[in-house]
Parts: C-alpha cells; structure tokens; sequence
C-alpha cells in the first residue's frame, strides 16, 4: 500500500521526461533532419512540385520547433504548480508529439516512394532520352 503515494509523486516526472524527450525529438527533426531533406529534394527533384504534406513540414519547421519547445514548457509549468488539467496538458503533449513525429517523417519519405513518380520518375525519364 506504501507505492501508491511513490506512484502519485512518480507520475509527473517520467511524464514530463517523456514529454521533454519528444518535444526534443521533434526540434532536432524540424532543425537539422528537415533543412537536409529539403536540400537532397532541390538537388534530386529539380523544379518538381512536392506533395503537399512534404511542403507543409518544410515551410513551417520553425512554427513546429517552437510548439515543440513551448508545449514541454506549458507542462512543466503545470505539473509544477499543481494544476489539476497537467495530466491533460502532458498527456496530449505526449500524443500530439508521437502523431508530428510520423507525420513528419511520412512527409519526408513521401517523395522518394514511386506512387506518384516519386523520385524513380526523373531516374527513367532521364534513361528513355539515351
């Protein structure tokens, strides 16, 4: 019966790491991983649109960083002051971070996948004109 209140007290922290880790997570994607990217598609897809989603992740990366640096914030401070929604708050951090985390990472590849073309278009086409 003692583990209950060790329970109670250990929830916030491994939930707040959880969150901070994520948030983390998804800054080094929108600053280091998605500039990356956007430079292989400039240089292997040469004035071809990229799908939308694609776009979407590239030109809003640093709206995305700052969401991910601000809302492991709102969460500390939550848990630190006790407020009765922090479960709430860190809860939806947690899951809105796993969802942005595939997101992302399908937007990336989408391009490269031959269902539209992707980058195997440019391969044969470049191949049919020898």
């Amino acid at each position: 019966m003692s583990a209950a209140p060790e329970t109670g007290r250990a929830w916030p922290i491994v939930s707040l790491v959880v969150l901070v880790a994520l948030g983390g997570i998804n800054v080094f994607l929108a600053l280091f991983i998605v500039p990356k990217f956007e430079q292989i598609f400039q240089d292997a897809l040469p004035g071809q649109r990229l799908p939308g989603l694609t776009e979407f992740i590239m030109e809003d990366q640093i709206p995305l960083a700052l969401l991910a640096v601000v809302w492991p914030v709102g969460g500390i401070v939550a848990v630190w002051r006790r407020y009765r929604a922090a479960i709430w708050i860190v809860g939806i951090g947690c899951v809105f971070f796993f969802f942005l985390i595939g997101v992302t990472i399908t937007a990336l590849f989408q391009p490269m996948i031959a269902i539209d073309g992707g980058m195997e278009a440019p391969l044969t086409s470049a191949e049919g004109s020898r």
